[in-house]
C-alpha cells in the first residue's frame, strides 16, 4: 500500500512552510528516519524524515514552493513490515500531476516535538544511528528534554557503554546536567573559535590568557559570497531575512549611536572567572565563559533599568508595547544564513547559567536541531560582527523590537591613560535604536550604562 506522507505541523500553530530541498527523488529507496526534505517555517529550517522504510515514488511538491500544513509532499512504497508511527492528518488536494495517483493510500504525518513516539535526535543522530545499527529507542539522551545526541549513540556502541549511559543521564532528567552533552560539544567550539555563535573569535582572545595580545584575524569561508551567475530566487533563511530587513528598514527609523571602550577590565575578569571555574572542576562552564557572555549580561541587566528600550512599536504606529521578560537574541551565523536564537529570561540568570544557555543555543543553531520555540519571543538581540572583524557597522533592528547592540572586533588600539598614549584593548559598540520611542538622550543613557559595565564587570557578581 502506498503512503502518502503530508506536511506536518512542526511547530506550535504553523500554517505553512516552504520547501527548501529535496534530499530523496523517485525511486531512491530510503529507511525509516531517513532525511526526506528541508522546510523552512517562519521560525526555522529543518528536515523531516522518512515515516517508514521503502522506495520513494513519486515527490509531489517541487522546490521553492509555500504549502500550507496537510499537503501532500510524497508517496512512499513501504517495504517489509515496517511499522509506521504516524499521526492522521487532512490532505490538502493533489496537483493534477498527480490526480490519477491511488488516492485510497494512507496520507500520515510526522508527531510534532511533543509526540513522545519517536526518540528525539537530530536527522544527523539519526543517519549516524543508523550507520552503527543502533536503535534510538534503546539510547537514553542526555540533551535537552532528552534528546539523543551523538555522542549519546557512539557511547552505546563503546565498550564502556553502561557506564556511559549512566553519567549522561542522571536521575531527574532536568537541569544542567541533561545539557552535558550539548554543552561539552559547543564548549570545545567555543574554545576552539569555531562554533559559529556570533562573537567568539573577535571578543575571546587566545584560550587562558590575558586577552592583551593581538589574536589572529578570523579566517573567513572561501566561499563567501560566491554564487553562479544568473537570476535565482531567494528561498529558505535567506528569503526569511530579506523579508525581516526590509520590513525593519522600511518602517523603523533608526536612531545609531557608536563608540568605543577599554576591555581591559573586561577580559580580565573574563580570565579570573575561567580560572575559577577551572579549579572549581567546571571546565565545560569555563569553556563557555566567553567575553559575549559577561557583555550579553550587561545589556540584558540593563534593560531592565530602561524598560522602554525592551519594547516595541505595533505594526500601524499607534502604540507600545514595553515588555515585562528580557529575553535576549544572540545572533548566530550558520551555513543556512544568520540565526537568532532567544535567550528567555536573560536578565535573572547568573553568568554560568546564561554562558550554559548561550552555548547550547549556538550548538543547535548550528546543526539545525534548535525548535521553532526558541527562535520567537526576542524583546532585544545583540550581535558580534567583530567575529568577522569589522570595527563599527549599523546593525537593523529586528521587527517587533525596538533596538539593537552590536559589537566590533576588540583588538589593540592607542588609548590615552593618564596622559600617556598607550596600547589597550579596545571594544567597539553600536547602538541602534526605533527613534519613534526611543531619543538621543535615552540612547546615550543606555549605551552608557551598558558600557559601564564593561569598564566595571565586577558589578555582574552583585546579583541577577
Amino acid at each position: 500500500m502506498t503512503l502518502r506522507f503530508a506536511l506536518p505541523d512542526v511547530g506550535e500553530g504553523l500554517h505553512e512552510a516552504e520547501i527548501v530541498r529535496w534530499l530523496v527523488g523517485p525511486g531512491d529507496r530510503v529507511t525509516r528516519d531517513q532525511p526526506l526534505v528541508e522546510i523552512l517555517t517562519d521560525k526555522a529550517q529543518v528536515e523531516l524524515p522518512s515515516p517508514a522504510a521503502g522506495t520513494i515514488r513519486l515527490v509531489t511538491v517541487p522546490e521553492g514552493t509555500i504549502v500550507p500544513v496537510g499537503t501532500v509532499l510524497v508517496e512512499i512504497d513501504p517495504i517489509g513490515s515496517a511499522v509506521i508511527t504516524a499521526v492522521p492528518v487532512a490532505a490538502a488536494p493533489l496537483s493534477a500531476a498527480t490526480a490519477s495517483e491511488d488516492h485510497s493510500a494512507p496520507v500520515v504525518a510526522i508527531g510534532g516535538a511533543g509526540n513522545g513516539a519517536r526518540p528525539k535526535a537530530s536527522p544527523s543522530t539519526r543517519r549516524h544511528a543508523a550507520q552503527l545499527g543502533v536503535d534510538l529507542r534503546a539510547v537514553h539522551g542526555s540533551g535537552p528534554g532528552g534528546r539523543i545526541l551523538r555522542g549519546d549513540v557512539d557511547a552505546v556502541t563503546s565498550p564502556m557503554s553502561d557506564v556511559a549511559a549512566d553519567v549522561a543521564s542522571p536521575p531527574g532528567g532536568q537541569g544542567r546536567a541533561d545539557l552535558a552533552g550539548t554543552h561539552t560539544r559547543a564548549a570545545a567550539a567555543l574554545a576552539s573559535g569555531t562554533h559559529g555563535l556570533s562573537g567568539s573569535p573577535g571578543l575571546s582572545g587566545p584560550s587562558g590568557s590575558s586577552g592583551m595580545s593581538e589574536p589572529p584575524r578570523p579566517r573567513l569561508a572561501p566561499t563567501l559570497g560566491q554564487h553562479p551567475v544568473g537570476t535565482h530566487p531567494l528561498r529558505g533563511i535567506r528569503r526569511l531575512t530579506a523579508a525581516a530587513m526590509t520590513q525593519s528598514w522600511s518602517t523603523i527609523p533608526h536612531i545609531t549611536g557608536m563608540d568605543e571602550v577599554d576591555a581591559t577590565a573586561l577580559l580580565d575578569a573574563r580570565t579570573r572567572l575561567r580560572r575559577t571555574l577551572t579549579e572549581r572542576g567546571d571546565s565545560t562552564a569555563a569553556a563557555a565563559l566567553t567575553p559575549l557572555v559577561l557583555l550579553a549580561a550587561a545589556v540584558a541587566r540593563t534593560l531592565r533599568r530602561f524598560p522602554l528600550v525592551n519594547a516595541a512599536v505595533s505594526v500601524d504606529g499607534t502604540s507600545v508595547t514595553v515588555y515585562d521578560e528580557v529575553n535576549l537574541g544572540i545572533a548566530v551565523a550558520t551555513p543556512d544564513g544568520l540565526i537568532v536564537p532567544v535567550i528567555r529570561h536573560a536578565d535573572r540568570l547568573d553568568l554560568v547559567a546564561l554562558a550554559t544557555a548561550m552555548a547550547a543555543a549556538a550548538a543547535a543553531a548550528r546543526d539545525r536541531t534548535i525548535g521553532a520555540e526558541a527562535l520567537s519571543g526576542g524583546t532585544f538581540t545583540i550581535t558580534n560582527y567583530g567575529a568577522l572583524g569589522g570595527r563599527f557597522a549599523t546593525p537593523l533592528i529586528l521587527p517587533g523590537q525596538a533596538g539593537i547592540m552590536g559589537f566590533g572586533a576588540m583588538r589593540e588600539r592607542p588609548v590615552v591613560l593618564d596622559g600617556t598614549v598607550v596600547a589597550r584593548r579596545t571594544l567597539p559598540v553600536v547602538f541602534s535604536a526605533d527613534h519613534r520611542i526611543i531619543d538621543g538622550d535615552l540612547s546615550v543613557a543606555f549605551q552608557e550604562a551598558v558600557l559601564a559595565a564593561v569598564t566595571d564587570p565586577l558589578t555582574l557578581l552583585l546579583g541577577v
